[in-house]
């Protein structure tokens, strides 16, 4: 699998992808994101109580 990440701005609500060679007459994936909807989803959602937790610190570092 080839991932290509980019950035851009869609200011006329169109997208213009310039796919490399190898992509020619393979079927394509697109995952459109905006970067306010993924700043929301990932900010606090999800909580763990880690108040309880207990660490044997020679088990942690004697490797």
């Amino acid at each position: 699998m080839i991932l290509i990440k980019d950035k851009m701005k869609a200011a006329d609500g169109m997208l213009h992808i310039k796919l490399p060679d190898e992509f020619k007459d393979k079927t394509v994936e697109v995952v459109v994101k905006t970067e306010e909807i993924a700043n929301k989803l990932l900010s606090d959602t999800i909580k763990i109580d880690t108040t309880r937790w207990k660490f044997r610190r020679e088990e942690i570092y004697s490797r």
